[in-house]
Order: structure tokens, then sequence, then C-alpha cells
């Protein structure tokens, strides 16, 4: 396997890794791309943090054992490291029973066997039943690693049990939010694809504890960049198409070049299609249609995003606009919502009649996460969040058009938005976020 996989260049130092812990003759191929990508590396510690399979109690368990033995040799546990995690005061415990009957770890041994050398591994079963206490212990085992020349592997696999079309749909945006490096946005989107109750899908990460807590420590020790590898099912390698399980390969890398956020990045296909989205969404709903929320064959629409739309009259003049700042759902069906919502309750106008709908413009703002910012930062083309107590106030990049001093820009949006004085955005207390964002809208009406 090893052999037949794929080489890649690593376009940055290789900080963790997202490896497939099924049995060989299924994820095994994605294993050995994951770990072919690893060769060259010489890393003294490598941590291989996997999830439980047998029920175990909430928890995060270290093994007491001295070493981890395949049929390629023996593989030194790295005592001084499981010594320091067990003092780091993060729920860490040693428990023999979680590693006895557990594969997650085992699976990718051979591989690390076969690439690296004179390594000794943290191996770690996670079943921490919330986000805060992945991250926590993502955290210190960043701290415990800090220093060392060190790899840690996430050995998860993605969905279980969907039929393969669905699979295809879920998988490819698992894999995208884990390249994120951010773990509340991993945690998010296996939220909210659950939550439209698709059939088979029992979860959408079996390791999600795993890999939110890899995100955690890899960001901690410099990432800024994921790779995906590949993304894959048991379907592809003979399973029942009916019932399967998704394999995920990717790099966590140190590259001094962010990736561009997913639901930032859309093809001009991805954007077009949303516009159709958004006017097919307002014609089912003037026509009495209630189609129920779901998933998309394009796996970005299955990513959590912060979606705007606007309706606009020939002249230009606004119709209805409505949206969120922080995403509640899939960005497939947040269009589709907002879509309907800004032409029918958007309170400053009458809702949009069938007669109106041909003669209006859907334009769709697809927001990045809003981060803090100071008065300095404000500059042309960013949406500006304000707010200061209770009072807060967005006004979206494309007011800039009609308000393209900065002074001008601010001073309406801390009046007329927010209801604050004018200067209040200069303020010691005032609190200023702001935002890039996708824009599309309709050429011709």
């Amino acid at each position: 396997m090893l052999v037949e996989a794929p080489p890649h260049k690593a376009s940055g130092r290789v900080v963790a890794a997202l490896c497939p812990h099924a049995g060989h003759e299924f994820s095994g191929p994605l294993a050995a791309q994951v770990c072919r990508g690893l060769q060259g590396l010489s890393p003294d510690v490598v941590a291989v943090v996997g999830t439980s399979h047998i029920g175990l109690q909430p928890g995060i368990f270290l093994d007491g054992h001295a070493a981890f033995s395949t049929p390629l040799g023996e593989i030194p546990v790295a005592e001084y490291e499981v010594q320091q995690l067990l003092k780091a005061g993060v729920g860490v415990t040693v428990s023999a029973e979680a590693h006895a009957e557990e594969h997650s770890i085992e699976v990718v041994l051979p591989f690390l066997q076969r690439t690296l050398k004179d390594f000794q591994i943290l191996p770690v079963v996670t079943n921490a039943q919330s986000l805060p206490d992945a991250e926590r212990f993502g955290r210190a085992l960043a701290g415990v690693l800090k220093g060392r020349k060190s790899l840690i592997i996430c050995a998860s696999d993605l969905s279980h049990f969907p039929p393969l079309a669905t699979a295809r749909q879920i998988d490819p945006a698992s894999l995208e939010s884990f390249l994120t490096l951010s773990a509340d946005y991993l945690w998010r989107t296996e939220q909210f694809l659950i939550q439209l109750n698709a059939p088979g899908v029992d979860c959408v990460w079996c390791g999600k504890a795993a890999a939110a807590a890899v995100q955690a420590a890899a960001l901690a020790l410099g990432a800024d960049h994921g790779e995906a590898l590949a993304c894959a099912n048991s379907a592809d390698r003979g399973g029942d198409r009916y019932r399967t399980v998704g394999y995920g390969a990717a790099l966590l890398l140190q590259s001094g070049q962010p990736r561009t956020w997913p639901t930032q990045d859309l093809s001009d296909g991805e954007l077009a299609e949303l516009l159709t989205l958004a006017r097919e969404s307002l014609k089912d709903h003037l026509a009495g249609r209630r189609p129920e929320p779901g998933l998309f064959d394009r796996p970005r629409f299955n990513l959590p995003a912060a979606v705007f739309v606007t309706w606009t009259k020939r002249d230009g003049s606004l119709r209805g606009c409505v949206g969120t700042i922080d995403p509640q759902e899939t960005l497939g069906n947040a269009v589709a919502r907002y879509a309907v919502v800004a032409a029918a309750q958007d309170s400053r106008f009458p809702p949009v009649t069938a007669g109106e709908i041909n003669g209006l413009k859907v334009e769709i703002s697809v927001l990045s996460t809003p981060r803090k910012a100071r008065p300095e930062d404000i500059k042309p083309g960013l949406g500006v969040i304000v707010s200061q107590g209770a009072r807060q106030g967005l006004f979206l990049p494309q007011v800039w058009e009609k308000l393209p001093q900065t002074e001008e820009f601010m001073a309406a949006l801390c009046r007329q938005k927010a209801g604050l004085p004018a200067a209040a955005w200069k303020s010691p207390g005032a609190d200023l976020r702001i935002l890039r964002l996708t824009r599309e809208e309709e050429k011709v009406l």
C-alpha cells in the first residue's frame, strides 16, 4: 500500500495528520497515503489520538504499558510525556480497559513503523463529550510536545453508516471542516449535519473529540494550513454501497500561508448555483411549497456559514435584506431560508408578491468569521460590527459604495444601526469586529 500510495510534497512543516483507522483492507490505502506524506520526517514522539469504540465512560485515557507490539516489532511508549499529561490537570487518566480492545490507535502503527525511524508513541483514547474538554486536552498535549520533535496523528474515520450518495455529500464537508483548524467549526459542522437526519447517519465523525483535540493541539504548535490528501469510503473498496464508512486523509501544516476559509473560496459554478437556489426557494414559498432543510450534492453547501440575502429592484433600490453574522445552519440551507425571510419578513418592507419576483435581483453575501479590530483597522471593503453594552449594529461591505469615507461610514453605523452616538466607535468601551465576505449577485434580471 505504501508503494502504491501517490507521493505528496507538503507545502510546509507537518504538525499533525488525519489518518483513518478502519480495517487495512478498507482504509489502508488512505493510511498509506498519509504516511507516504510523512516520509523524511524524524519525530522523537508521535502522539496517536484515537477514539473509543467500546462504550467507555467519558474521559481521555492513556495506556500504562511500556510498549505496543505489532508484527513489525515493538514501539516504546513515551513515558515522560505520559507523566506530563497526567500532571496537566485536564482529566487524563490511565486505563488498561480503554486500550485493551481498542483498534483505532493500532491500525496506523505498522504504517508508521515502515515510514519513520526510532520514535516513541504517546497513545491516547478520547471519549470526551464536550468541545471545551476536547480543546483543553489538545492545548495540554501541545504544551507537553512543545520543543520536542513531534508529530500528532488523529486516528478517526468519518461518517457511519449512510448510503454511498449521502456519504459523498457529508464526508468531503467534514474533511473541509478539519482543514480549517477550528475545533468550533468542526463541532458545528457535525452538529448541523446530524440535525438534518439523513438516512443511515449514526455519526459524522466517529472520533469527533479526537479531531477537535488534534486541531487545537496543531494550532497551538503553529499550524496554519490544512491539506486534504484523499476522501473515500468503504464502498470504494468493495463494501456495501447502502451502509458505508467514510475515510479522510489530511495534513495540518505550518506554512506561513493560512488557508482560505472553505465557504469564502466558492467557485463561479457554486456561486451561480446559490443564486439559483435563492430564487427557486422564494418561488417555492410564493407557491405554498415548504421544502425541508436537507443535504446538497455540493459538499461546501453542507458546511456552516453566516449568510445575508438581499433583494433589489431594477432601479437598485432595496426590497429586502436579512441574514446572520453567526452560522446557524449549513450554507445551502441558510441561503434557501434567508432568501425567503428577506423577501417576506424584512420589517421595513411589505412581503414580496409573486407578481414582483421577475423584476427583482438577488444578491448573496457569505461572511467570514468576525474578528476583533481597532479603530485604525477599519478600511473600505470590510464589513464592520460595532457594539457597546446591549447595543449592536452591522454594516456589510456593500455600504461603502454609498458611504466611502471611514468617518462617514462609521458614524452612520453607530447612529442608524446601533443607536449609539456617531463617535462611539472610537470610545474605549466600544467593541469593534471586522469581517470579509464573498459576494455574488445576478448580473441580468
